[in-house]
């Protein structure tokens, strides 16, 4: 006699949750009886249903990759021929709906946040209580003088293996990768089992992150994440140096430069003073093996005078600092006062206001973090190689996560010149990386890639990207 299953008893026997064997149903890939209101499965039809849906998570993988290859190629070139240049109106928010489209055809929950010019897109797969984060900018810096370009920049031209394009590499392979990692979730582990939130945020480029800024406003309740950027696969980055920006303006008193008894006050040599007096300022080191490269501070911008025949009465500079985890904003701001009281008991003309404008704190994790433990176990099974562990130089979205409890590492596909001419990504990093990502996500969730999956969705066609 052919035992009948409830929808809850094959949902025991099978190990999957009774949504995925609804979704099942109702996509004509798993027969039903009807008792009443009651579906009821045959155990014939069972044994049929999981006969075709076992295999392993290492082998799904890699048949996935092998069928997605070309097709995550074409992907990214389509989203480098559309230009989300972060000073653009209008940019961003086209790639983001073209991404919420995509999304939405695979039957993944997806959102676009809008607030004044501030976008991200939002997706969401799985139900477990803690979640995961893969995190890629939107957003990319201009692409200068195009003539510079052996390739043009938006056409996503391949020669020699490499996709050429401005984005490649910051970050638009991220944004690839992240999008087929979580494709694959979705089609082969079941929702109870993890949950991966899938961020990609305008406004990063500026050092705002107004994009990410929303999501977390709206609440991002993850422990770890990975962002997309792009490097050489060799190195980790688990934490970053920070950085806070100050404007500086010095004042002093005009007077014609051809007066015989006023001299006045010239306020670009009281500037070229203090900024001297800052720069030779020793900086802490840090005693954190991820900052081999210390702390550093800048002067970038300086402007002042009205005319060239009278003494400048105002002179304004800006400082970048950046810092280790040793040092922080309250540390920068004591260098600076006491600069300033400094000179000033040398010279009662000197005169100097100064605003804070805008910084994250630098932050650093644990490599005995199950993030890093994690990503680490993943390139060791798929590479069969251990990566450099290392801090970035400039600050990212990263620093932001960490102020939120977020642990956040760097590591994405391989490519190069970021913000720079001919930016370029390596075409067959693209299935390494998401070869990693899922790896490191399952390991991260406990689930054994060399163990077998129940796959219900592999018995049925899920939207691709087309």
């Amino acid at each position: 006699m052919d035992t009948k299953y409830t929808i809850a008893e094959a949902a025991k026997i099978t190990k999957v949750s009774q949504r995925t064997l609804l979704r099942a149903i109702k996509n004509g890939n798993l027969k039903t009886e009807k008792a009443g209101r009651r579906h009821l499965i045959s155990e014939r039809t069972l044994n049929s249903y999981l006969g075709g849906s076992n295999i392993s998570l290492n082998d799904a993988l890699l048949t996935f990759l092998k069928n997605k290859k070309s097709e995550m190629v074409a992907t990214l070139q389509k989203i480098v021929s559309m230009p989300s240049i972060s000073s653009e109106i209008g940019q961003e928010e086209k790639l983001a709906n073209y991404i919420k489209k995509r999304l939405d055809e695979w039957g993944i929950r997806c959102v676009v946040y809008k607030e004044g010019t501030s976008i991200a897109v939002r997706a969401t797969y799985g139900f477990a209580n803690e979640g995961f984060l893969l995190d890629s900018p939107l957003d990319t810096l201009p692409a200068g003088d195009s003539v510079k370009w052996t390739h043009p920049p938006f056409d996503g031209e391949v020669v020699n293996g490499k996709m050429y394009g401005r984005g490649t590499a910051d970050a638009k392979a991220g944004i690839v990768t992240q999008l087929y990692s979580l494709l694959f979730f979705k089609r082969n582990i079941d929702e109870d089992k993890v949950r991966i939130e899938l961020v990609f945020d305008g406004g990063e480029q500026d050092g705002e992150f107004l994009g990410m800024k929303q999501v977390i406003g709206r609440g991002l309740h993850v422990k770890a994440g990975l962002i997309g950027y792009s490097g050489d696969l060799e190195e980790l980055m688990y934490g970053a140096r920070g950085y806070h920006r100050y404007e500086f303006e010095v004042n002093g008193k005009a007077v014609h430069t051809g007066s015989r008894y006023k001299k006045g006050v010239n306020a670009i040599s009281n500037m070229v003073k203090f900024i001297e007096s800052v720069e030779a300022q020793e900086l802490p080191r840090s005693k954190n093996k991820l900052f081999p490269f210390g702390a550093r501070l800048t002067f970038s911008i300086i402007s002042g005078g009205r005319a060239i025949n009278m003494i400048p009465d105002s002179c304004i500079s800006k400082l970048d600092v950046r810092t280790i985890p040793e040092m922080k904003k309250k540390d920068v701001d004591e260098i600076i006062i006491k600069h300033i009281t400094r000179l000033k008991k040398k010279n009662p003309e000197f005169d100097v206001n100064f605003r804070y404008l805008t910084g994250q704190e630098a932050y650093a994790i644990s490599e005995n973090d199950n993030l890093i433990k994690s990503l680490d176990f993943a390139v060791k099974r798929s590479m069969g190689s251990t990566l450099k562990h290392t801090a970035s130089g400039p600050a990212h979205v990263g620093n932001l996560l960490f102020e939120c409890g977020i642990s956040t590492a760097v590591w994405g596909p391989k490519g190069e010149n970021a913000h720079s001419y001919d930016e370029y990504i390596e075409i067959d990093s693209l299935t390494k990386t998401v070869d990693i990502y899922v790896r490191t996500i399952a390991k991260y969730f406990d689930i054994d890639d060399s163990a077998v999956i129940t796959n219900p969705s592999a018995n049925y066609d899920v939207s691709d990207w087309s």
